[in-house]
């Protein structure tokens, strides 16, 4: 899913303030390249709770987020500005975001562990998070396998670019998407530089 493309973020900053028309009709390629993904992805999601113990109940207090498939479309968005810069150093210049909590568990869990986390007991773990303290030993497991699968691609043992909603849609594409977004960039660079290079002969005359 994730491509990387030198100087897109530098593009983005040349264009927002010495052509901001071609920043506007960059931002609206971009986004017409996103929106059938968003629109697909939401259209993956469950209209009833997977298992029905996840399902909403009057009388739930607890910190784990019951389903809710409106919550997790309306938290599934794109974005056309560049974000911060990464721990890997990197920028995302174009993407999909899962924002909600329940969302990002929905499309998320089981791609580190597909047998869902160690299971220690209800009062076992001390203040670990990354263990199972249900009082069915096999709830993880369970939990993951009513999810579904996972789409995208794994290198190695990295499963991060792997998820149910978001990566889905975007690996129905099948590479479409990410060559639709490097060419939008590709020409918006070239209308670019010939319209820079007119400038400057115009200024050397």
């Amino acid at each position: 899913m994730p491509t990387e493309v030198v100087g897109a973020v530098a593009l983005r900053k040349a264009l927002n303030q010495y052509a901001p028309d071609l920043a506007k009709e960059l931002t609206k390629e971009l986004g017409a390249v996103l929106k059938p993904i968003v629109k697909d992805a939401r259209g993956f999601v469950p209209a009833q709770s997977p298992m029905s113990g996840w399902a909403p109940r009057s009388f739930f207090d607890g910190k784990f987020p019951t389903y809710n498939a409106s919550i997790i479309k309306s938290g599934i968005v794109y974005k056309t500005s560049p974000s911060q810069t990464n721990r890997a150093g990197f920028k995302n210049t174009i993407r999909i975001q899962n924002k909600s909590m329940i969302g990002a568990i929905y499309e998320t869990a089981g791609r580190k562990n597909g047998q869902g986390q160690e299971w220690v007991g209800p009062n076992n773990g001390g203040a670990s998070k990354g263990v199972s303290r249900s009082n069915n030993p096999y709830a993880g497991n369970q939990f993951i396998s009513n999810l579904g699968n996972l789409y995208g691609s794994m290198k190695g043992s990295d499963h991060r670019m792997m998820g149910r909603l978001i990566f889905r849609a975007w690996a129905k594409t099948q590479g479409k998407a990410n060559l639709a977004v490097i060419r939008s960039l590709e020409n918006t660079t070239k209308k670019f530089n010939d319209r820079t290079q007119i400038v400057d002969l115009r200024r050397a005359a």
